[in-house]
């Protein structure tokens, strides 16, 4: 199969028409008559991430967050950004980027992480342009056991989640949205919700779930999308391989990891 034909499979299995109007979702280097070799799958691009596919012989890299998102004025080895491009196209490495067009997608990031939470009954949160969902624990519980029974499902150390609300309330409606997903407190907040779980919270909207009188928890950006490598990997390689009878392998990338610490 060539990267084309792969680009455009790609685009036919979760459509690129369907990312929001201010992504750059879809091809960001192409080496359209290239045959595939096998494709890293990863959430960001970095260049140990590219260090892994040159290693691993993957002449395409698919990843969540699109590598070319802001404006790329000069090529310049001084340039952080520059030099992964430089290094990507030396090595004739393709990439290609699903980003909001897959958050929305059935089985996309905020779907898998109510799936990874247990969430029952469901739906997308009215005004969330389908990035947001809600949907019920399986029983009630506290706050604190809901951000402890959160950070066991989904891998994520509990010293790295902020939070809001009262120590000992009990919550049920759990709003989310998988990434940086602020915009939307106040849409969780008129679907019910007893508290809002998402990522990169900025300080005014902590303050305004104060007002409102919802919790929100902030899991940070990478944990409630971490699992992008490996769910990709099967929603992409299991339909491509299965359409045109293939064995392609899609490798989730190892090195794709949190650039934050905690002391």
């Amino acid at each position: 199969m060539l990267i084309k034909e792969i680009f455009k499979s790609f685009n036919e299995i979760i459509p690129t028409e369907n990312a929001a109007e201010w992504d750059n979702s879809g091809e960001q280097i192409q080496f359209s008559n290239e045959v595939v070799n096998s494709v890293l799958t990863t959430l960001e691009v970095t260049d140990e991430v590219i260090n892994e596919a040159i290693s691993k012989d993957c002449n395409l890299i698919l990843s969540h967050h699109p590598l070319l998102f802001s404006k790329v004025n000069v090529i310049s080895d001084d340039d952080p950004k520059a030099r992964m491009l430089i290094k990507l196209i030396s090595n004739k490495i393709s990439v290609f980027s699903a980003h909001t067009n897959y958050d929305v997608a059935n089985g996309g990031t905020s779907d898998y992480l109510a799936k990874q939470l247990g969430l029952k009954d469901v739906s997308t949160i009215e005004g969330s342009e389908g990035f947001a969902m809600t949907g019920y624990l399986q029983e009630r519980m506290s706050l604190e056991e809901f951000i402890k029974m959160a950070c066991e499902s989904t891998g994520t150390p509990l010293n790295e989640v902020r939070f809001t609300g009262v120590r000992g309330n009990l919550v049920h409606k759990i709003g989310l949205c998988a990434g940086s997903g602020s915009d939307f407190i106040l849409n969780a907040f008129n679907a019910d919700c007893d508290v809002f779980l998402t990522g990169d919270v900025k300080y005014h909207s902590a303050q305004d779930s104060l007002e409102l009188g919802m919790a929100v928890v902030d899991m940070g950006h990478y944990h409630t999308e971490k699992f992008f490598a490996v769910e990709a990997a099967k929603i992409y390689g299991d339909r491509i391989n299965s359409r045109t009878n293939t064995s392609i392998e899609f490798i989730p990338s190892k090195v794709d990891v949190n650039p934050f610490f905690m002391l």
